[in-house]
């Protein structure tokens, strides 16, 4: 009997470890790709953020790494023009998120932001518009404009940009106004570009 509960004992601590290992090591390549990417380095980025979601694999890590793992992979994959991967990853990353964090939070519109900006830049702006419109809509419900707001200044002009694109130019201007406003508001500030 002590050789069952021993074994029992060992294989727990066994599973414990190796979740930890994996949690440690997706984080450790995560944050390699952070730095990369903080010095301009999108290739190296993508190869970190892409070992951290081999590390992150089969669910031993937490739901919230491994949804911020698929989105700077996701972002990275978009700077280097690779549509599809960058879609599924970052259409993944949104609906993990949705379910860990709840349909409404600052890490959804974030997936929902680059998820429309990866369809603007192929000039997919009629596919563009739904995101920017989601997001725009989530962070003015949520309060947030204020936390970054020269970035989602960016984003509202991106979103004028897309619905000018898509045919919808009565939209458009009117969300012309406010980005001026919001740009004259911000000569001097730098923007913040938060990752999560």
């Amino acid at each position: 009997m002590w050789r069952i509960s021993a074994l029992l004992a060992l294989v727990m601590l066994t599973a414990g470890c190796a979740r930890d290992f994996n949690t440690t090591n997706t984080a450790r390549y995560h944050d390699a790709g952070t730095r990369a990417e903080a010095v301009r380095d999108f290739p190296q980025a993508e190869e970190h953020y892409g070992r951290a979601l081999v590390w992150a694999g089969t669910e031993r890590v937490p739901a919230s790494l491994l949804s911020l793992t698929m989105y700077n992979l996701g972002r990275m994959k978009g700077h280097a023009c690779k549509f599809d991967e960058a879609r599924e990853l970052l259409l993944t990353s949104l609906a993990l998120e949705e379910s860990t964090t709840g349909p409404a939070s600052a890490q959804v519109s974030r997936r929902l932001f680059e998820l429309g900006r990866l369809y603007y830049d192929r000039r997919l702006y009629a596919e563009s518009v739904p995101y920017y419109a989601q997001g725009v809509a989530m962070v003015r419900r949520l309060k947030l404009e204020e936390d970054e707001p020269v970035t989602f200044t960016e984003a509202l002009q991106d979103y004028a940009n897309a619905l000018r694109e898509a045919g919808d130019v009565r939209q458009a201007d009117g969300l012309r106004s406010e980005i001026t406003a919001r740009r004259s508001q911000e000569v001097g500030t730098r923007p913040r570009y938060l990752i999560a």
